[in-house]
């Protein structure tokens, strides 16, 4: 025993530094996470996700997930009021802005939809915009466009281009009784993009 205790007083711990790129690496990774956000105090958010990668130490600190993500709006009864889905996010802390990329589709408590391709998000002023093609279902009606602004809630919003307004296809709408169900999310279908005036 004399022999054992004084073979492990003479261990030591060496420290390997391992230089890595913050740009690059992430300062932490976590699979299959569901957290909070909270605002001014009060819980907002609620988000998850399959792969969630922080960038803490990076020049411009930020999050990434890269296998989509979903964000629900949270009332002040914890009540979700709006859901935003995407394929890709990126998420810059210092401005609190949000790119979501692919098969965007953001629904709220009265059924309005809004799909798109590539939305930003901006939390401190709490709007939405995008200059790609718009599908919006709202009021019983189609509305597709360029040029896209809106509150988080869908309640207000302006399309600066609008391409198409129709009315939706009642027989795709689900109906009390009927046995009919929702339909699948609708397939964006853009036309080509019109060229922009120089600025």
């Amino acid at each position: 025993m004399v022999s054992a205790f004084t073979g492990c007083k003479n261990d030591s711990t060496t420290v390997v530094s391992h230089a890595t790129n913050p740009e690059v690496v992430p300062t932490m990774t976590t699979t299959d996470v569901q957290t909070v956000i909270s605002d001014s105090g009060h819980t907002r958010y609620r988000i998850a996700s399959p792969l969630w990668n922080m960038f803490e130490e990076a020049s411009q600190p930020h999050w990434t997930f890269p296998k989509g993500v979903t964000c629900e709006e949270l009332d002040n009864n914890y009540r979700t009021v709006s859901t935003i889905r995407c394929d890709s996010a990126y998420f810059d802390k210092m401005q609190s802005l949000w790119t979501l990329t692919g098969n965007v589709r953001i629904t709220n408590t009265s059924g309005d939809i809004v799909l798109t391709d590539e939305l930003m998000w901006n939390q401190h002023e709490h709007r939405l915009y995008s200059n790609a093609f718009i599908h919006i279902e709202k009021q019983g009606r189609v509305i597709e466009g360029y040029g896209y602004e809106s509150n988080e809630r869908l309640t207000t919003y302006k399309l600066r281009q609008v391409e198409a307004i129709f009315p939706i296809d009642e027989k795709r709408m689900p109906h009390p009784g009927s046995g009919n169900t929702a339909p699948a999310t609708p397939q964006l279908s853009r036309p080509a993009q019109p060229a922009r005036p120089a600025r």
